[in-house]
């Protein structure tokens, strides 16, 4: 359980900067408004949790 927890740590961590400059980047080159820039955070935050979890749950249970 611990590992797992561990798990969705460090994917939410590496994934995060990742998802966050993707979101940037189109953002910036796309030309969007605010409005669209905070629903990109919303989504670079939301996707981190959705992938974070994923990767926990994925995780191999015999090395639990």
């Amino acid at each position: 359980m611990i590992a797992r927890i561990a798990t969705f740590l460090v994917a939410g961590v590496a994934v995060y900067p990742v998802l966050a400059t993707i979101f940037w980047l189109y953002c910036l080159l796309g030309g969007h408004n605010i409005m669209e820039m905070i629903y990109g955070n919303a989504a670079a935050f939301v996707l981190t949790v959705a992938a974070a979890f994923e990767f926990a749950w994925l995780r191999p249970s015999g090395s639990d």
